[in-house]
C-alpha cells in the first residue's frame, strides 16, 4: 500500500508537470539598452502577460550585456512588459502563432524619467512583488484565499512567511511584532488584532517592512534600531467609503459555541473597528492571552497544540484619522476576559553532576484574568520645523487562580510525596508614555530630536500555599505540612531620554551624535506569613521567606555615527560610552550593594543592493542588559515544590554581541523568490543559574530534595541561527507554489551544578517543504516537516538527548457549483525520542458550507478533531534540565454556524471575494 501511494504521488506530480508544459514551444527575446547611451541594462525585470485574462505566463531578469530569453511559452496573444528602476516601463503586445513560434524583440530603448524611483512600478499593471528600499510588497490579488478569509489567510500564501497555529507571525527569521492599516497602528501593537479579525478582501498590498525608528524616519539616519512589521494597504487607501466584516455565530456538541463579530468603516483617510470574540473552543484573536500554543521543542509544521481548554470573551474598538493638517491620530480599547483549565502531566529530570533528581508532578488548574488596554498616538505639526509624537498607553489586569498539584520528588535513596493547594489573586497596572520632539533646520539633513519614554508597572499580590508532605530519607519517615500567606509587591519606574543631532557632511555622508539618559527604580517587597492556629489569622511573620530590595540606576551614554548613502548600498558606523551607575538596597536588612560599569557598544550595518530584488544587509551591535529585579533580590520563592529560586545582588549587567546577515532575491515577473540569513550571538556576563540540591535541612525539610537556583554571571554563551527559504512557482503564473524551508540552529549555555561547571550544547535542524496554491475553486496547503533535537551535557554525558517531530499536513478545499465548498485539513504528529511521551496522532478537521450569494448568509457545517487523537505533548530542554510534558487539549466537537458577510464599500460588493474573479463571501470558523 505504502508503495503503490508513493507511486501515485510520483505519477500524478509527472501529469501536472506534463500538462503544465504541453503544447509550449514559444520563445521570446531581446535586449534592454539605455536609450540615451545604449548601454546595456543589467537585471531589468521582463514579464509576459497572458492578453485574454493578464495572468504572468513567464518572466526573468535580464544578463550583465542585457539580453533576455524567455522560453516555453504557448502560442497565443501576449503583453511584454520590460520595468527598472528610473525607467519608463516599455510594453508591448505581440502573438505566437504556429507559423511564427518565437519572437525577437531586437534592441529595446529605456527612456530615463530624470526621478529615482523607490520601486519598479509597472503603469496600468500591479506586477505580484515590488522590491522598495526597506519593503517587500506583495499584490494581494495574486494571492488566492477562500470566501469569508481574514489577513491571516493572506499571510499563509506569502512567499518566506509562517504562520503558526497559535497565530505567531516569522518572516526572514524574525517574527513580527507589528502589523499597521495604511501605515496607522491598529489595535495598540497587537498583530493578532488585525491577522485575525480584518477581512481579506479588503486588502490590496501586503507591505513586510524593515521598520526604523520614529527617530531615525524623521532625521533621515539610520540608527540601527529597526524591527519587522508588516503594513496592510486597504483597496482604494484613503478613497475608500463604506462597511466590511464578517459575523459569525456558532454553537455545537458539548455545549461548544463560538461567536466572533467584526465591523470596519471607512470614510477617506477614517477608519473606524469594531471587534468583538466570545468563545469556549479555544480560539483566540488577540494577543496576550493565557492560552499556551505549543512548546518550545514541539517543532511540528504547523507548531503544538494549544494547552488545555480557553473560554474567551473579548470586545475592541479602533479609531484612526489623517487630517487635513496632515495630523495623525488613532486610538483603540480592548476589553478582554480568558478563563484557562489546565490538566497538566510533567516529568523533570535535573542534572547535577554525580546527582540526577526526578521531579513528577499532576497538576489541576484554573486561571482567570481581566485585561484591560488602552494605546494612542498623537503626531502633529507645531510649525513647519517642528513636530510632535505622543504614545501613551495604558494597561490594567487582574488574574485569580487554584491550583491542586499532587507531585513526587526522588534522588539517591530519598523520595518525597506530597500534594500543594495554590489560591492566588493579583493586580497588575501599568502605563507607559513616549513623548517625540523633532526640529528641522533650514539646512537639508541638520536635525534636532528629544524621545522620552515613561514607564510605570505594579503589581500587587496574594498566594495561598498549603504544601503537604511525606518523605523517606534512607529509611527514616518523616512528615510536614505548610500553611502561608505570600504578600508581594513589585513596582518598576523607568524613564529614558534621548537627544540626537544630525548633521550633513555632503550630500550622502551624514554625522550623527547622541546622549542618553537612563533612571529605573525596581522594588520587590515579599512577607510571607505562617497560619496562626490560634488566632485563626495569617499572623505569623516568616522571616526566612521575607524579604525588601530595592535597585536603583543611572545610566548615561554619549555616542556618535557615520551615515553614508549611495545608490547601490549605504552603511553605518557608530559608537557610544555608557556608564551605569546601580545602587541595591536590602532595606530587610539595611545592605547597600553599590556597582558602577563602564561600557563601549558599538554599531555597524551594511546594505548592498545588487540590483532592485538582490539585497544584501549585514548588521552588528553591542548591548548590555540588566538583570531583572527578581534576579538580584536575595528572596526566597518557597511556593515551587520542586526549586527554591533565589536572586544574586552581585549580579554584574550582561554583555552581548550580535551579528545579523540576510540576503533576499526576487524575481517578481516569475515569482521565485530566495531568502537566506543567520543571527549569531555572543555574550559575556551571562545569566545563568547556579543549581544546588538541598539535602538534610532540618529547620525547613519541606525544602530537602528541592533545588536552590541562584542566578550567576557566566562566560562563553554563544548562539547561531540559520535560515534559508526558496519559493519557486511549479505552474505557471504561481497558480501553485512550491516552498522549501531549512532552519539549523545551535547554542552553547553553561550552568552550575553546584560548583561543577555544566556546558549544555543543543542542536535543531528542521526541514520542510509546502505546496501553496493559487487557483481560482481549489484551494491548498500541503506539506511535511521534520525537526530534530539533541542536547549534549558535560557534566553528565549519560543523559544526552536526541529526539525527533514529524508532520506531515495538508489543507485543501474545494468549491463545487451552487456555492458549496468542502474543506478538509490533515495533520499527522509523528514524536519519537521521549521516553514514556511518544506518541503518533492524526488530526482531521473538515466543514461544508452553502452561500446564499444574493443575502450574503453562509451556512457551516463543521467538525474538529474528526477521529479524536489530539494530544497535547512537549518537551523542552536547558542547561541542567530535561522537561517533559503531557496537558488536555481541545478533542472532538460537531458544530453548525452562520455566518454574514458585510461588504459594502468602493471596490467591493456583496458578489467579490478573493477567489477567481467572482468574490464570494463565505463564512469560516
Amino acid at each position: 500500500m505504502k508503495n503503490f501511494l508513493q507511486r501515485s504521488i510520483l505519477i500524478a506530480l509527472l501529469f501536472v508537470s506534463y500538462f503544465a508544459n504541453a503544447q509550449t514551444s514559444g520563445t521570446a527575446t531581446g535586449k534592454v539598452l539605455n536609450g540615451k547611451d545604449k548601454s546595456p541594462v543589467d537585471y531589468a525585470s521582463i514579464a509576459i502577460k497572458r492578453l485574454s485574462d493578464s495572468s504572468t505566463v513567464g518572466g526573468t531578469n535580464t544578463s550583465a550585456t542585457g539580453t533576455f530569453t524567455i522560453n516555453g511559452l504557448a502560442l497565443g496573444k501576449y503583453k511584454l512588459y520590460v520595468a527598472y528602476l528610473g525607467f519608463k516601463t516599455i510594453t508591448k503586445d505581440f502573438e505566437l502563432t504556429a507559423a511564427n513560434p518565437g519572437i525577437n524583440f531586437g534592441n529595446l530603448n529605456m527612456e530615463d524619467t530624470g526621478v529615482t524611483l523607490n520601486a519598479v512600478e509597472i503603469k496600468g499593471e500591479t506586477p505580484p512583488v515590488v522590491v522598495k528600499k526597506d519593503t517587500l510588497e506583495f499584490n494581494a490579488s495574486t494571492l488566492k484565499v477562500k470566501e469569508n478569509a481574514v489577513v491571516e489567510d493572506l499571510l499563509k500564501k506569502v512567499p518566506g512567511v509562517e504562520v503558526a497555529k497559535d497565530g505567531t507571525i516569522t518572516t526572514q527569521g524574525e517574527t513580527i511584532k507589528k502589523v499597521r492599516v495604511d501605515g496607522k497602528d491598529f489595535m495598540g501593537s497587537d498583530p493578532l488584532m488585525a491577522t485575525r479579525n480584518l477581512a481579506a478582501d479588503m486588502v490590496d498590498k501586503i507591505q513586510i517592512i524593515d521598520d526604523m525608528s520614529e527617530q531615525s524616519k524623521f532625521s533621515g539616519v539610520d540608527d540601527g534600531n529597526r524591527e519587522k512589521i508588516i503594513n496592510i494597504t486597504t483597496k482604494g487607501g484613503v478613497k475608500n467609503k463604506g462597511f466590511v466584516g464578517n459575523n459569525t455565530v456558532g454553537y455545537g456538541t458539548d455545549d461548544r459555541y463560538d461567536v466572533n463579530l467584526s465591523v470596519s468603516r471607512f470614510n477617506q483617510s477614517e477608519q473606524m473597528s469594531l471587534i468583538g470574540q466570545f468563545n469556549n473552543v479555544n480560539k483566540q484573536n488577540f494577543g496576550g492571552g493565557i492560552g499556551g500554543g505549543g512548546g518550545m521543542r514541539f517543532g511540528g509544521f504547523n507548531g503544538g497544540p494549544q494547552k488545555g481548554i480557553t473560554t474567551t470573551n473579548m470586545g475592541g474598538f479602533n479609531y484612526a484619522n489623517v487630517y487635513k493638517n496632515g495630523t495623525i491620530f488613532n486610538a483603540s480599547y480592548n476589553l478582554n476576559k480568558t478563563s484557562l483549565f489546565l490538566d497538566q502531566n510533567s516529568l523533570t529530570k535535573n542534572l547535577l553532576g554525580s546527582i540526577i533528581t526526578t521531579n513528577s508532578s499532576d497538576a489541576v488548574s484554573t486561571t482567570e484574568r481581566l485585561n484591560h488596554r488602552f494605546n494612542a498616538t498623537l503626531d502633529t505639526k507645531i510649525d513647519s520645523s517642528i513636530s510632535v509624537r505622543w504614545q501613551p498607553s495604558f494597561t490594567y489586569s487582574k488574574n485569580n487562580g487554584n491550583s491542586l498539584n499532587n507531585y513526587t520528588r526522588e534522588y539517591t535513596n530519598s523520595t518525597t510525596i506530597g500534594n500543594q493547594t495554590n489560591l492566588t489573586n493579583s493586580t497588575s497596572p501599568s502605563l507607559s508614555n513616549s513623548v517625540l520632539f523633532r526640529k528641522k533646520f533650514q539646512r537639508r539633513g541638520r536635525t534636532l530630536s528629544l524621545n522620552i519614554n515613561t514607564n510605570y508597572n505594579n503589581s500587587d499580590g496574594n498566594t495561598f500555599n498549603k504544601v503537604s508532605e511525606n518523605s523517606l530519607n534512607g529509611g527514616a519517615p518523616s512528615s510536614k505540612n505548610t500553611d502561608r500567606l505570600n504578600d508581594q509587591d513589585s513596582k518598576s519606574i523607568s524613564n529614558t531620554a534621548r537627544l540626537v543631532y544630525t548633521e550633513p557632511l555632503s550630500k550622502t555622508l551624514n554625522l550623527e551624535l547622541n546622549y542618553q539618559n537612563v533612571y529605573s527604580f525596581d522594588n520587590q517587597e515579599r512577607q510571607v506569613y505562617d497560619f496562626n492556629a490560634i488566632t485563626g489569622q495569617y499572623d505569623l511573620i516568616n522571616a526566612r521567606y521575607s524579604n525588601n530590595f530595592e535597585n536603583t540606576a543611572y545610566t548615561n551614554a554619549l555616542g556618535f555615527s557615520f551615515n553614508k548613502n549611495e545608490k547601490k548600498y549605504n552603511w553605518q558606523i557608530g559608537l557610544a560610552v555608557q556608564n551605569i551607575d546601580q545602587k541595591r538596597f536590602n532595606v530587610t536588612e539595611n545592605d547597600t550593594y553599590d556597582r558602577n560599569f563602564v561600557n563601549l557598544t558599538p554599531s555597524a550595518q551594511f546594505r548592498y543592493n545588487f540590483s532592485n530584488s538582490k539585497r544584501l544587509r549585514i548588521s552588528y551591535n553591542g548591548r548590555t542588559s540588566q538583570p531583572s529585579i527578581s534576579q538580584i533580590a536575595p528572596i526566597l520563592d518557597e511556593t515551587n515544590t520542586q526549586t527554591l529560586p533565589i536572586g544574586n545582588p552581585d549580579l554584574k549587567p550582561s554583555f552581548t554581541n550580535s551579528l545579523n546577515i540576510f540576503y533576499n532575491n526576487f524575481d517578481f515577473a516569475s515569482y521565485r523568490s530566495m531568502f537566506f540569513g543567520a543571527f549569531i550571538n555572543q555574550q559575556f556576563n551571562a545569566f545563568s543559574t547556579q543549581s544546588t540540591l538541598i539535602q538534610n535541612d532540618v529547620i525547613n525539610p519541606e525544602n530537602n530534595g528541592k533545588i536552590q537556583q541562584k542566578s550567576v554571571n557566566v562566560d562563553g554563551n554563544f548562539s547561531a541561527n540559520v535560515f534559508g527559504s526558496i519559493s519557486q512557482p511549479i505552474i505557471k503564473g504561481n497558480k501553485l507554489n512550491l516552498q522549501i524551508d531549512l532552519r539549523g540552529g545551535y547554542s552553547k549555555t553553561t550552568g552550575f551544578s553546584g560548583n561543577v561547571e555544566n556546558i549544555t550544547n543543543s542542536y535543531s535542524i528542521t526541514n520542510g517543504y509546502k505546496l501553496v496554491s493559487n487557483l481560482d475553486k481549489l484551494d491548498l496547503i500541503a506539506g511535511i516537516s521534520g525537526t530534530m533535537y539533541r542536547d549534549k551535557y558535560s557534566a553528565n554525558s549519560n543523559n544526552n538527548t536526541k529526539y525527533y517531530t514529524l508532520s506531515p499536513n495538508i489543507d485543501i478545499s474545494y468549491l463545487l457549483p451552487g456555492s458549496i465548498r468542502i474543506q478538509s485539513d490533515l495533520t499527522y504528529n509523528k514524536l519519537t525520542g521521549r521516553a514514556g511521551y511518544n506518541t503518533d496522532y492524526t488530526l482531521i478537521n473538515a466543514y461544508v458550507s452553502h452561500l446564499f450569494t444574493k443575502s450574503r448568509i453562509t451556512l457551516k457545517a463543521s467538525v474538529n478533531d474528526l477521529l479524536n487523537q489530539n494530544t497535547g505533548i512537549e518537551r523542552n530542554g536547558g542547561a541542567n534540565t530535561i522537561q517533559d510534558l503531557n496537558y488536555n487539549v481541545l478533542k472532538r466537537y460537531y458544530m453548525f454556524s452562520v455566518t454574514y458577510s458585510l461588504s459594502k464599500i468602493a471596490g467591493l460588493n456583496g458578489n467579490s471575494g478573493q477567489q477567481g474573479g467572482q468574490r464570494m463571501r463565505m463564512g469560516g470558523m
